[in-house]
């Protein structure tokens, strides 16, 4: 008789590992033969590419881009499957994307035949229920965090166990149990797991970091470093500041051997120039007045400073505004699930005058992704291009749109 049980969760990208959806959540369950829960296991996944569906499972392409690689993590799911029986909800699913992955990271998988599934089952055990919300309401489990691998895991593992106890004929259990599958012998990799929770953890902002990451004998002469205002304009372009565009600044602080000290004031210079040029017609609008709070919140200008910015410009700031517009003529690229339809923003682009792709091209203005921490592609090949990648509000604000246009 095998070990047990293995119930199995995955989030993905999508829905079709042959078309380059990947897996991005993996959860393990073990369950005795008798229904009790004897582990869990659980980690994010980097697919490398955009995260899909996020409205979905959840999951942010800085989260994932801190996990491991299917391929380093496979290995350890061989070994946890490994004399058990795999179980999953919709067990075809599981089984033919686990089937996939582990081929590509050159291992084998148990035929779909030595899967259990606690869906078919349902209508054994639980007649008239199907999806796992329902079947795990009517044995009086309570689902949280539906969409989350551990979470759907262990509701499908209470589900088995319910089964279980239910005193179907126990040759047949004891059948399953007989044939777990021949899973490859391979050793427990050491690759760390990164549970969801241990993602969530948010990055430390750029002068936090600077205190840590750039060296102490670094350059404070008082003059205000250009190129480090140019680059910090592109990133706020869309007045929001991805992990990866965090990166990106403190490695070029780095670069440029500047303080903290001098950080913060090049911070200061681009809020005093925002305000001046917020009040350079002697009015601040509503929206103007969110826009500089917003700024001011994500350089880290004191809350006191930022109220005063209601009041007036400081006289003696300088006058710093971006550079960066959208003219008719100019390429965008479109990455991710935004949350307006592709055909959609194709539409308002060439209404505008500009030109709408979706495969990257080097002459690109800008790139929208639906996370701008996106591992895309076409993500990857902006970095590498200098081309700024921007949300799918930062678009919205580039073009003037209004709410609900």
């Amino acid at each position: 008789m095998g070990r047990g049980f293995a119930v199995v969760d995955l989030e993905t990208t999508g829905l079709f590992p042959q078309k380059h959806d990947r897996i991005v959540e993996v959860a393990i369950v073990h369950v005795s033969p008798t229904g009790v829960i004897e582990g869990v296991w659980e980690t994010l996944v980097n697919p490398m590419r955009d995260m899909g569906a996020q409205r979905i499972h959840g999951i942010s392409a800085a989260a994932a881009a801190r996990a491991p690689e299917f391929g380093a993590l496979a290995p350890s799911i061989a070994s946890l499957l490994r004399g058990r029986v795999p179980v999953a909800h919709n067990a075809s699913f599981d089984a033919r994307f686990l089937a996939h992955s582990m081929e590509q990271a050159g291992l084998a998988c148990p035929d779909f035949a030595y899967w259990m599934c606690t869906m078919q089952l349902a209508g054994t055990f639980l007649p008239g229920n199907r999806s796992l919300a329902d079947c795990s309401a009517a044995i009086g489990y309570a689902m949280e965090n539906a969409h989350r691998a551990s979470a759907d895991a262990l509701a499908a593992a209470a589900l088995l166990r319910a089964y279980i106890g239910a005193g179907h004929d126990p040759a047949w259990w004891d059948g399953w149990l007989a044939t777990p599958g021949d899973w490859p012998d391979e050793p427990f990799d050491t690759t760390a797991w990164l549970a969801r929770t241990d993602s969530d953890t948010a990055p430390r902002s750029v002068l936090e970091r600077l205190h840590v990451d750039v060296t102490t004998d670094a350059i404070d002469d008082g003059a205000l470093n250009l190129d480090y205002l140019a680059l910090l304009d592109r990133v706020l372009l869309d007045r929001y500041m991805s992990a990866t565009e965090t990166d990106d600044l403190i490695r070029f602080a780095a670069e440029l051997n500047l303080s903290s000290t001098a950080v913060r004031r090049l911070h200061r210079a681009y809020f005093d120039g925002l305000v001046s040029a917020a009040w350079a017609d002697d009015q601040l609008t509503a929206a103007e007045w969110a826009d500089i709070q917003t700024i001011g919140g994500l350089l880290e200008i004191d809350a006191q400073t930022i109220a005063g910015a209601a009041s007036g410009p400081d006289a003696a700031a300088p006058t710093l505004t971006t550079g960066f517009r959208l003219s008719p003529g100019d390429t965008v690229v479109i990455t991710g699930d935004t949350r307006r339809d592709r055909a959609a923003w194709f539409q308002i682009l060439t209404q505008r005058g500009l030109i709408p792709k979706d495969s990257m091209v080097k002459k690109a203005k800008v790139l929208v992704a639906a996370d701008p921490d996106s591992m895309s592609g076409k993500a990857r090949q902006a970095r590498a291009w200098g081309i700024p990648i921007v949300t799918e509000e930062g678009l919205e604000r580039l073009l003037g749109l209004g709410a609900g246009e």
